[in-house]
């Protein structure tokens, strides 16, 4: 491990923060390559029906990353606490426990994948000349999620360590590798949809063990576990009261997708299609914010674990800042290329085309400064312990808003366009709760110093 001081315990952090978030952003856009990589070259090889397997696929495999992602952002906070406490035994039995708890819920994923796929996409009334193929990609991404959970385990510890330019080279293979691999199986050797699929894991696994061996190369002893999973017990416990909270987060959040798609379902596959483009555009808007999301994490809890409060409350305020700005260049953008981003996404009729379009004037509109706000003030609280309001604003988002306005508009005879407004509104509660738990974080600690 290295001996310095906490990256973000010193120097100026809105540089430090700036500096950290633009690797991350771009991070951010190669992961997400996976899936619009995979969703172009099925849509304009193998044609709608395959797009709309994919996009049905696409809402239950961001599910299980999406847990996977909460998950060791959780046990990445447990790490930076320890890193800025400058604790180097703590930070090897955090990383073990972390590394021990994948590979616990990376079974239990698989087992539910191999077994729930074909179920679920009937309960979610996907036509049937899809529902197969969307069931082959569930079963690979989820019985392989193993190789998703070691490349984020090993780019959340070294992101903990103060290091976003691995973690962006790491996605960068992994994103050559994606594409490379959906031409092989897709284009070249007909595998079809679960070709892409096949290519996604593959591509995961191989950039996990390329961080990994990052990983025990820099930091001496990161890596050794069967010492360290002795004596982690604490670490494990903490990991997963932290990374369980924000696993379950980003599960419900994208289960609500999943519900709204199989809404959306309802009215055709025209829309269907449509709406499954029109997210994965839409995603493109929240990737800047994610990643200075994950930079609010890791220097909160740096900063926590050092004893600086003060410095982790400057951190939320500058991510705050930041996140709000690049949220607006997104939307900005987007909102100018909008029938560009779908057409590439693989929208071909003039209906799948225009809904899709439509889905993104509506969802990409000034909702992402609440996304954004409530992205950041969800980081913040994890940094700092309290993994509670991250759960309950996720059930906000996604159950108050986003599932509870979708059928009370669909009810009201708004029809698609009222379900593509709750997906809009859903952030802004959310975003209310998050500011009120900063404030009363910040005036304890005002209170505590004082006594």
């Amino acid at each position: 491990m290295s001996s310095e001081a906490p990256y973000f315990a010193e120097g100026s952090l809105p540089r430090r923060m700036a500096s950290f978030s633009v690797p991350l952003v771009v991070a951010n856009l190669l992961q997400y390559l996976y899936q619009f990589v995979d969703m172009a070259i099925v849509g304009h090889v193998l044609g709608e029906t395959a797009l709309v397997s994919v996009s049905n696929a696409s809402s239950v495999a961001f599910v299980i990353s999406s847990v996977v992602i909460g998950l060791t952002a959780g046990g990445g906070a447990v790490v930076a606490r320890r890193a800025g406490a400058a604790d180097v035994p703590g930070q090897r039995r955090a990383f073990a426990a972390l590394l021990a708890v994948c590979a616990a819920l990376s079974a239990a994923i698989a087992a539910a994948s191999v077994f729930g796929a074909a179920p679920l996409f009937c309960a979610m009334g996907v036509p049937a000349e899809a529902a197969a193929d969307a069931a082959s990609y569930v079963r690979v991404v989820g019985g392989a999620s193993c190789c998703s959970f070691l490349m984020n385990a090993a780019c959340a510890f070294l992101k903990s360590q103060g290091d976003a330019r691995t973690p962006m080279l790491a996605m960068a293979l992994s994103a050559v590798g994606n594409v490379a691999l959906d031409l092989l199986l897709v284009a070249g050797l007909g595998m079809g949809v679960p070709g892409a699929a096949w290519a996604t894991v593959a591509s995961q696994g191989a950039a996990g063990a390329a961080a990994l061996a990052v990983a025990r190369t820099r930091f001496s002893g990161a890596c050794s576990l069967a010492l360290s999973l002795r004596s982690a017990r604490t670490e494990a416990f903490e990991v997963l009261r932290l990374g369980m909270p924000g696993a379950v987060q980003q599960a419900v959040i994208n289960v609500s997708y999943v519900v709204v798609t199989a809404i959306l379902n309802s009215y055709g596959a025209d829309v269907a299609a449509a709406a499954g483009v029109g997210l994965k555009a839409s995603t493109l808007a929240g990737l800047p914010c994610w990643a200075v999301g994950q930079a609010v994490t890791t220097a909160a809890a740096q900063c926590a674990g050092a004893g600086k409060l003060g410095r982790a409350a400057a951190s939320l305020r500058v991510g705050l800042a930041l996140a709000v700005a690049v949220t607006l260049s997104m939307q900005t953008l987007i909102q100018i290329f909008a029938p560009q981003l779908v057409a590439a996404l693989g929208a071909q009729t003039y209906g799948v085309l225009e809904t899709a379009v439509l889905y993104l004037r509506i969802t990409c509109s000034v909702n992402g400064l609440f996304y954004a706000a409530m992205y950041v003030f969800d980081s913040f609280a994890l940094a700092v312990g309290a993994p509670k309001v991250v759960l309950a604003n996720s059930l906000a988002d996604a159950f108050v808003g986003r599932v509870g306005l979708a059928v009370l508009l669909g009810a009201a005879g708004f029809g698609y366009v009222g379900v593509f407004a709750a997906q809009a509104a859903s952030p802004v509660l959310p975003s209310a709760v998050g500011a009120l738990y900063a404030l009363r974080w910040a005036r304890r600690r005002v209170s505590d110093r004082r006594r």
